[in-house]
């Protein structure tokens, strides 16, 4: 039996008893030397069955030591060793299963065209696994049959979307350049370590979709004709509104990232709304010659509220809210305010913020 192929059902079913025999009470010290191994980390001290099964490195993890690691004491992989005990259950053309990173099309139903990214092959597989229709390119362990025109899948998919494309051809790039082995080796012997740079990539990138939005950022225009060519350069932003003696309005999208924004830019200040810290600290950056320090607003605007003025008896405005009979002198100052704030609007000076004076004093 060791050249008939088998269906997807009967190789998930040998995976999960590979999985059971990684598991067995003899592998213990050979699964926690590997663990540490395929963590890449001195200071990592866990072992294997310290990490939950609900964990997204318990199945990656056990894939490669079941057919990639060769353990210390018998030098066989861990497939190799129950292929022998097994053959009459297990084709040969298992042992020369490898991991890889596939682009797809989908033919029909469940079946589909792979093409591998790192050995440059393609062949045709079903997959009856669900797994996001949007995603890009699919991680896979699969065995080509002897046509190599058609492939099976063994154990999980890992699916990566659209925002991730970069990293994962950047991350092979650089294992193909620091090894300078064929595309085979790499698949076999480093496919863990190609694995372990894109999950850490993704990582930062998540933590960064989860940063704080700056609502509202002012700074300074120093030249105006440099921000403003510089910000048409720049294919994710695009102009909305544009007219004399009123600001230039800017949307900003990044189609990846899936992140927006807008830019209000004056003759001599430049407004950022809503933007990610990241993406903010870049277009600081880019403009860093042409801008000046934060304006804060919100800085004069605690000055006013924290003055005291004989419109309120000696008491400030803060101090002035709490008693109901300042509340008429509240909406009237606030009246000016609101009026100083839209004759400045075109200026470059900074200046009280009545929308945050307000939340300060708790007025509609």
């Amino acid at each position: 039996m060791r050249n008939k192929v088998l269906t997807n059902k009967e190789i998930d079913r040998i995976n999960y008893d590979l999985i059971g025999f990684s598991k067995s009470e003899f592998l213990k010290n050979e699964i926690n030397e590997a663990f540490f191994l395929w963590n890449q980390n001195e200071f990592f001290t866990k072992k294997f069955n310290e990490i939950s099964e609900k964990d997204p490195n318990y199945l990656k993890f056990l894939d490669w030591f079941i057919y990639d690691y060769n353990l210390i004491t018998t030098e066989k992989s861990l497939a190799s060793m129950y292929f022998e005990e097994n053959k009459e259950k297990i084709p040969s053309l298992i042992l020369n299963s490898y991991r890889s990173i596939f682009k797809y099309e989908r033919i029909n139903d469940k079946n589909y065209k792979i093409k591998d990214i790192i050995k440059n092959t393609e062949s045709s597989i079903l997959i009856e696994d669900p797994f996001p229709q949007e995603s890009i390119l699919l991680s896979m362990r699969i065995i080509e049959e002897k046509d190599k025109k058609n492939s099976i899948k063994i154990g999980h998919i890992v699916a990566y979307n659209k925002e991730y494309k970069e990293i994962i051809y950047d991350t092979l790039t650089k294992i193909f350049k620091k090894t300078k082995n064929t595309p085979n080796i790499i698949c076999k012997n480093y496919f863990y370590v190609i694995e372990k740079d894109i999950n850490k990539m993704i990582s930062q990138i998540q933590a960064k979709n989860n940063e704080v939005i700056k609502e509202k950022i002012e700074h300074k225009v120093l030249d105006y004709v440099s921000v403003l060519n510089k910000i048409k350069e720049d294919k994710k932003i695009k102009l909305v509104f544009e007219e004399s003696n009123k600001p230039s309005i800017f949307n900003y999208y990044d189609e990846i990232k899936n992140e927006f924004g807008n830019i209000e830019l004056y003759k001599n200040k430049i407004i950022f709304n809503n933007f990610k810290e990241l993406a903010l600290n870049k277009y600081i950056a880019k403009f860093k010659n042409d801008i000046s320090e934060v304006i804060e607003n919100d800085e004069i605007s605690e000055v006013w509220l924290n003055t005291k003025l004989s419109l309120f008896d000696n008491k400030s405005p803060l101090e002035a809210s709490k008693y109901k009979k300042y509340k008429k002198k509240i909406e009237e100052a606030l009246k000016d305010i609101d009026l100083i704030h839209e004759s400045r609007l075109s200026e470059d000076e900074p200046g009280m913020d009545p929308n945050y004076i307000r939340e300060r004093l708790n007025v509609g």
